[in-house]
């Protein structure tokens, strides 16, 4: 690529932008070091997730976990501090057994176990269920407050011609 236009800027024509591209040593997960060029203003920059420790590129690899970049960062702390406002969903399907000898296990217990458990449990996902819709309730009741609406239609402002 070219670093600068090849053909001459006319009189009044807008020229591109051409951006400084700064030297930067890229460090991957594995000790590699990797010169690169960028627009970042930074002499060294380590990676915590790159391509030679990623599930999604080394698909064959058994050892690698996904690592989440953001654990201690800003997104993170938001979604902790917002965690009552998001949208939950059917904890039953995440609950149910998935594997076989787990469903065996579950059939061996006796059914007045089972019984009183599901008794239990039942007004408990009801209380947190209407509980959690009254937080949201409440607060798209306060969005809604104080609401305008925009007028629709009506007459256009005409733009007058001076006289001469």
């Amino acid at each position: 690529l070219h670093k600068r236009p090849l053909k001459k800027i006319g009189l009044g024509k807008a020229r591109p932008a051409i951006y400084y591209k700064f030297n930067c040593a890229t460090e991957y997960s594995d000790g590699a070091v990797v010169i690169r060029r960028s627009q970042y203003p930074k002499d060294e920059l380590r990676l915590i997730q790159d391509m030679r420790n990623s599930p999604l590129w080394n698909s064959t690899r058994t050892d690698l976990e996904v690592v989440d970049a953001n654990a201690g960062g800003r997104l993170e702390k938001f979604k902790q501090k917002f965690a009552q406002f998001a949208v939950k969903e059917d904890t039953e399907e995440t609950s149910k057994p998935s594997s076989v000898d787990s469903k065996n296990k579950t059939e061996k217990k006796s059914e007045t176990k089972e019984a009183s458990a599901k008794e239990t449990e039942e007004p408990v996902k009801e209380a947190k269920s209407e509980g959690d819709g009254f937080m949201l309730d409440d607060y798209l009741e306060l969005l809604g407050q104080n609401v305008q609406e925009v007028q629709k239609g009506g007459k256009l402002a005409v733009k007058q011609k001076g006289k001469k």
